[in-house]
């Protein structure tokens, strides 16, 4: 796990001055991303590629596995940030066809199944990835992001070089972007999505999007998608039972996930995914499956905060054996200390302030020295989770497919999860127009956004969100708007934000949930599996669920990672003061593109404008202060 940095040249007539230039570039651009790795740097450059890396050392510590790795028997050059989590397998597959390997990393493996399987070596890998190869005979650059875009590849074309890089703020240096896209600006302000469409928040600044292999040759950019997840992908086997499968499935992509040199420990809450994974990880230690005789699990508490789930957790550890249980209090007061040099650090605006709390966690964790850590993230998108906002697309497709199950569901909702009629109703009519068109009246009526927006800022920029997914009467518009979320839009804001926190306090994540298999196989099993009367992640309940406490599993109060950021507003003088200090600057009252005396005085009463986006105002000003964003 790393950073990488770099530029290749599309001209081959660059004068010797520019060349010399890209050099203090490449430099500048590994200094700014230490963080991700400070355990070596590294530089290569060759005819019109420059490789720069900065190493988290994670797999083969010693100094053979730095990178960028170069193999002048393979003619080939690598820089590599992420995991290949089923490294080993492919290596024996490998030597089986006569290659060679020096070192005990998976950044070796990359190598040699380039070199044997070509722009193919992608789909035999089971992990999270951004690399780049360099093919010193052929003169190509073959770049990949994973299928889901765990790990970030940046780009940005300027005077015939093409540079890229692990953060935006490194391209922001070295490319001078001071222009944000405005249609970026817009959704995020509007609408609080990041939606997956290669564009960022920088104007003319892109990232190759999950799934996807840019390629250069003679200074042409080719970009190939090879993977997309789609509904019936995965081949069952036919002798076992679908929850036999999902178990073995789950289980071995918790296993591999804790292939390292270093310790590896997990994020732990009171809710279902953290607390299976911690399970099986029990499981596995116990059986002999995993090396390590016990592993740290880490829980974050927050004193006094109605949604803590510190003593859920502390329930649960007590039916492990070879878990132990670090809690790590967080304050109130800590989670604003240096507000505004922590939100610049985390590279773009972010969807909400639980990603400040997050890499307060990571720090934390940091100072336990801890390297690597399993999450639960990826279950609530590609097995239901979130009840509140699928419940409306649920009951439509169940109307539309089995009316006579209808009721059935619909009071489980109202009942078991003790939702209002006038919510389901509601929900049942946004899923049935258009994403975008619900969005905007979200925002217009709900949040009321809009209207402390600049008018024509809204008119020019409104039309940009354009959604795939659509209600129909012919699909299964539940799985549909599922893979869209997965796809396109809701997992994209969560995987962003969780690379930049906790790189930043260089840890890595993983995420078995994320593993494709099983986003393959929930796509290509009943939906009555993921979601049915009221009960969400069915399949996974009725596996490992069986082995966790009733307060977990019977639980369906759906937390997330929740923070009590309107009580600051509302409470704390301090606080209070500090975000005035903001809303007074000339910058954020000269802005074109909203009514700066209309959102202060939202911001003077939060009481009445509960669900105004005060989150996303306060982060958009601060990443435009720090970047020197001209052109709002």
């Amino acid at each position: 796990m790393c950073g990488i940095n770099g530029f290749i040249v599309l001209e081959d007539d660059l004068p010797d001055e520019k060349k010399l230039d890209l050099r203090v570039d490449l430099r500048e651009m590994n200094a700014l991303i230490a963080h991700r790795g400070p355990d070596s740097d590294g530089f290569f450059i060759k005819d019109h590629v420059g490789l720069g890396f900065r190493r988290l050392s994670i797999i083969d510590l010693s100094i053979e596995a730095d990178q960028p790795m170069v193999n002048n028997d393979l003619g080939l050059a690598i820089i590599f940030n992420g995991e290949i989590y089923n490294y080993l397998e492919i290596k024996e597959a490998l030597l089986q066809k006569g290659y060679s390997f020096k070192t005990e990393s998976d950044t070796e493996v990359i190598l040699n199944a380039y070199k044997a399987y070509g722009a193919e070596c992608v789909k035999h890998f089971n992990g999270m990835w951004a690399f780049v190869i360099y093919d010193f005979h052929s003169k190509k650059i073959f770049c990949s992001r994973d299928r889901f875009g765990v790990k970030p590849f940046y780009y940005c074309i300027q005077d015939d070089v093409l540079f890229f890089s692990s953060e935006l703020k490194a391209l922001h240096a070295v490319c001078n972007l001071k222009n944000a896209n405005h249609a970026k600006v817009y959704e995020y302000l509007a609408y609080g999505y990041r939606v997956n469409d290669g564009e960022t928040f920088f104007e003319n600044c892109f990232e190759l999007l999950p799934g996807n292999n840019l390629i250069v040759l003679n200074g042409k950019i080719d970009i190939q998608r090879y993977w997309e997840l789609r509904e019936n992908q995965y081949q069952h086997n036919p002798n076992i039972t679908l929850e036999q499968e999902y178990s073995a499935l789950f289980e071995d992509a918790v296993k591999i996930r804790f292939r390292s040199d270093v310790p590896v420990g997990i994020l732990l809450s009171g809710g279902l995914d953290s607390t299976a994974i911690t399970k099986v990880t029990d499981r596995l230690i116990g059986s002999g499956a995993l090396d390590q005789k016990v592993t740290q699990a880490y829980i974050a508490s927050f004193p006094n905060f109605e949604d803590d789930e510190t003593t859920i957790a502390k329930e649960f550890i007590k039916t492990c054996d070879h878990i132990q249980l670090k809690e790590m209090m967080i304050e109130k007061k800590e989670l604003v200390v240096d507000f505004e040099k922590k939100l610049a650090e985390l590279d773009h605006p972010l969807g909400s302030f639980a990603s400040l709390a997050h890499n307060n966690i990571m720090n934390m964790c940091k100072k336990e020295g801890v390297k690597v850590v399993l999450n639960g993230q990826g279950s609530d998108e590609a097995y239901a989770g979130y009840i509140q906002y699928i419940s409306g697309i649920f009951l439509i497709s169940v109307l539309m497919n089995s009316p006579k199950a209808f009721l059935k569901e619909y009071r489980a909702l109202r009942d078991v999860n003790g939702y209002s009629r006038g919510f389901l109703f509601s929900q049942m009519f946004k899923a049935l127009i258009n994403q975008s068109r619900a969005s905007f009246l979200r925002a217009k009526y709900q949040e009321k956004s809009i209207e402390v927006l600049d008018r024509g800022f809204v008119k020019i920029n409104k039309k940009h969100f354009k959604n795939s997914y659509s209600f129909s009467l012919k699909e299964d518009s539940f799985n549909k708007y599922l893979l869209h979320q997965i796809n396109h839009q809701g997992i994209n804001t969560i995987l962003h934000y969780e690379d930049i926190s906790s790189m930043n306090k260089s840890i890595e994540i993983r995420s078995p949930f994320m593993d494709y298999r099983l986003m393959e196989f929930a796509f290509s099993i009943p939906s009555a599996y993921k979601f049915s009367e009221g009960v969400t992640k069915v399949i996974q309940r009725n596996t490992i669920g069986k082995d966790l406490p009733k307060s977990i599993t019977e639980n369906r109060k759906k937390i997330g990672f929740k923070t009590p950021f309107l009580d600051y507003l509302k409470s704390d003088e301090g606080f209070r003061k500090m975000i005035f200090e903001i809303l007074d600057r000339e910058s954020f009252t000269r802005r074109k593109i909203w009514h700066a005396a209309e959102i202060r005085q939202r911001f003077e009463d939060v009481g009445k404008n509960k669900e105004f986006p005060y989150w996303r105002i306060i982060n958009l000003e601060i990443w435009a202060s720090a970047y020197g964003i001209q052109n709002l």
